[in-house]
């Protein structure tokens, strides 16, 4: 898995959409460990990039 990654799961009998924001390396056991949102199909928007880039300038956020 890849951050960006979309798939798609059942859970409870219920298909939802997952997006994976991140990982990181568990402190005591070692395990890989993906943070993940929830994704609603009727929410989704696909915005480019260089739009994305002038509402959220790199230089005020930390990644």
């Amino acid at each position: 898995m890849n951050r960006g990654d979309l798939f798609t799961v059942y859970l409870d009998g219920v298909m939802i959409t997952v997006c994976v924001v991140g990982t990181y390396y568990e402190e005591y056991t070692g395990e890989e460990i993906a943070i993940l949102a929830v994704v609603s199909q009727d929410n989704l928007v696909h915005v480019p990039l260089q739009e994305l880039n002038a509402l959220f300038p790199a230089k005020k956020f930390m990644h």
